[in-house]
């Protein structure tokens, strides 16, 4: 099979689009020795991320390249990126975010992170953005087939998208091989030197923005440290990429009025250090109120972290059993939980423990496999290509 992938994440590898590409690139030639991959790339962004030495690498031009980064990137999704997969005779086209094309002259497959700007009315933004979501929610509306991450989002896919249900297949995330547990008192001396955070300390990575629900932990944090709870840092990493304060709430300001001040850190962490600092937290907290799966409590569980999560949309199917959830606006809730897992070492222990053996039922080659039963019904499938659209969220 000749496989074209979209390639417009590539150099991104730490947000979500960006990691499923590369786990999925890596992980295909190890489960399917007779897949051929050929990676689409945007010539008009640079590559600075190595590139696998079995993967082909195609750079795609489009008439906007150098003249508008947005109307190049619409341009390379609906139209240089299928006709380019045709014209090297690729058997599929695989697009591994939200951005399938509405025409292709060959089966396609689109795996959908989450619809967010359908269920969250403030990440629509401008008309030009509303007007790009129609447009690739009417092209998922045809493609082929369409993988899910979580069970919860494929209920959202086909609920909001009116999509076919048998053309949607979940197949679950992975935490990646980098992601295991460090020894604990080396990483907790090598996070003191390079941020200067020592232990008792509660972590979470992820975005900024309003959904990610900062403002309870934030505040359940402080409170539960003016009621003499265990004296931790918390420990926030996370840049917000735009200004817009319905999007991105004010952190700063947020930790200001929580009178946190003193024992709240911000840090800025390089992915490669990603799994240092799981391994050296005490507990890794995780508020967020929507998540189409939830890659940073399976990445904390590999590295054997006790997590605590929200108990909201996809985050029980990622964690199950082996993690403290709390409704993502209960901060009573979360002031018990965190003390709780601060306080108790028999409990920390027996997290981590749980979190360790459940990461392990997300591989990247379970994600490989499940991946390639897709392609193998899009290549023989038949009908059910349109659904009817009754039930379609307006944007």
């Amino acid at each position: 099979m000749h496989l074209a992938i979209n390639g417009m994440f590539w150099s991104q590898p730490t947000v979500g689009s960006g990691q499923y590409l590369r786990m999925l690139v890596h992980a295909l030639p190890a489960v399917a020795r007779n897949i051929r991959l050929t990676l689409l790339l945007p010539a008009y962004r640079a590559v600075t991320e190595p590139l696998p030495p079995d993967i082909q690498a195609v750079h795609v031009q489009t008439p906007f390249d150098g003249r508008s980064e947005n109307l190049a990137k619409v341009w390379f999704e609906q139209v240089a990126v299928p006709l380019a997969a045709a014209r090297l005779h690729a058997d599929l086209l695989h697009v591994p975010y939200f951005a399938p094309p509405l025409v292709a002259p060959l089966p396609a497959v689109v795996t959908i992170l989450d619809i967010i700007p359908l269920i969250l009315p403030e990440y629509r933004g401008s008309t030009a953005v509303r007007l790009y979501v129609r447009l690739v929610a009417r092209a998922a509306r045809q493609t082929t087939q369409i993988i899910a991450i979580s069970q919860h989002s494929a209920g959202d896919i086909i609920h909001h998208l009116g999509c076919c249900a048998a053309r949607v297949t979940v197949t679950p995330l992975a935490a990646g091989a980098q992601f295991h547990p460090r020894d604990r008192a080396c990483a907790e001396r090598e996070v003191a030197a390079r941020y200067g955070v020592t232990p008792p300390f509660v972590y979470y990575v992820g975005g900024l923005d309003a959904r990610k629900n900062l403002a309870t932990l934030v505040h359940a944090f402080a409170r539960m440290r003016y009621a003499g709870g265990p004296p931790a840092t918390l420990v926030i990493a996370g840049r917000a990429p735009g200004s817009d304060p319905r999007m991105f709430p004010d952190l700063d300001a947020m930790i200001a009025s929580a009178g946190a001040d003193s024992f709240v850190r911000r840090i800025d962490v390089p992915y490669e250090d990603a799994p240092l600092l799981y391994s050296a937290a005490t507990v890794f907290a995780f508020p967020s109120r929507y998540e189409g799966f939830g890659l940073p409590p399976l990445e904390a569980m590999a590295c054997g972290a006790p997590v605590i999560v929200a108990d909201a949309t996809s985050l029980p199917e990622v964690v199950g059993e082996a993690a403290l959830r709390v409704p993502p606006d209960d901060t009573p809730g979360w002031i018990t939980a965190l003390w709780r897992v601060l306080a108790d070492d028999t409990l920390r222990a027996d997290l981590s423990r749980r979190g360790l053996e459940r990461a392990t039922c997300f591989r990247p080659e379970r994600l490989a496999r499940e991946t390639l039963a897709v392609y193998e019904r899009a290549l023989n499938s038949g009908g059910c290509r349109i659904a009817h659209n009754d039930r379609t969220t307006s944007v």
